[in-house]
């Protein structure tokens, strides 16, 4: 694993700056000049993970007691989401619960090629704050830190392998966030992340501790996978490092968010294999009875 981690420094060096920010600081890397190579230490130390934090996003945690929430105000002006998801397709599935998201989350052998590996007990703890500079950059932040314009009410993690991450060949890793929020707050965020992704195309990320790194924003191709998704990448400002590829995509009231990038150095989106089974998998879970 030490030669992996090393091996994947080389490659991939600072490529995730800001953007897996959360999921190192699970592993106690407390500043922004971070890569992959933890992540990957991360899922392996992590094992089959055991229990979920009782918050997420630095606030209480609110379990949905009818799986929409409080609507927002009558004739309340609400952006659509609708573009990039499966046209006439919506799940309407209700927020699932932590134990539900646990249920609905990839497992080894879900999705043939990858390994998956449960995410750090808490992977987003109180104190992985991520803000931007440019308020109109926030829906993009909000994607990885703990404390969101809208509060998830439940989330779980897991890693993504494929390929070969020993150096002598080409691989990808791929961080997962599965994440529940009330149904009009999860619409109202991928609308407002969809017109972020449009006209921001950078800002200075700053941590919980006051780092900073420019980072640079480019529009991706969206996935027909769920009732809508945003893809975009993600890299320091110089483009020196190697990109990560973001893709949310939410199924009723909740997200899947993959934070994904490779040794080749190109752009690795998460594959479309990889989101359509999750996106089933959430839709199976809201079916079970509470």
């Amino acid at each position: 694993m030490a030669e992996k981690v090393r091996l994947m420094r080389t490659y991939i060096r600072r490529g995730a700056v800001a953007v897996l920010l959360s999921f190192t600081l699970a592993c106690s890397v407390a500043h922004l000049s971070f890569t992959l190579a933890c992540s990957v230490a991360c899922s392996a130390d992590s094992g089959g993970g055991a229990g979920e934090p009782g918050a997420a996003g630095g606030g209480a945690s609110r379990e949905p007691a009818d799986g929409a929430g409080t609507p927002p105000p009558s004739g309340a002006a609400e952006p659509s989401d609708e573009a990039g998801g499966a046209p006439g397709r919506a799940s309407r599935t209700r927020p699932l619960t932590r134990a539900e998201l646990r249920r609905a989350l990839l497992t080894q052998g879900s999705v043939a090629g990858y390994t998956v590996r449960r995410g750090p007990e808490d992977a987003l703890p109180a104190d992985a704050t991520v803000a931007a500079d440019r308020a109109e950059c926030r829906p993009i932040v909000d994607a990885f830190g703990s404390r969101p314009k809208y509060p998830r009410t439940a989330y779980t993690s897991a890693s993504l392998t494929t390929g070969d991450l020993s150096g002598t060949g080409e691989g990808t890793l791929s961080q997962l966030l599965l994440a529940a929020y009330r149904v009009w707050e999860a619409q109202r965020w991928l609308a407002e992340l969809r017109r972020a992704v449009a006209v921001c195309r950078g800002f200075t990320a700053i941590d919980g501790t006051g780092d900073r790194e420019p980072l640079a924003i480019k529009p991706g191709r969206n996935l027909a996978v769920g009732d809508a998704s945003v893809s975009f990448l993600i890299r320091d400002e110089a483009g020196k490092d190697a990109p990560v590829a973001i893709t949310v995509v939410r199924t009723g009231g909740n997200t899947a968010t993959y934070l994904s990038a490779g040794t080749s150095g190109r752009p690795e989106p998460v594959a479309r294999a990889v989101a359509d089974e999750q996106h089933r998998r959430l839709m199976e879970a809201g079916k079970v009875a509470r």
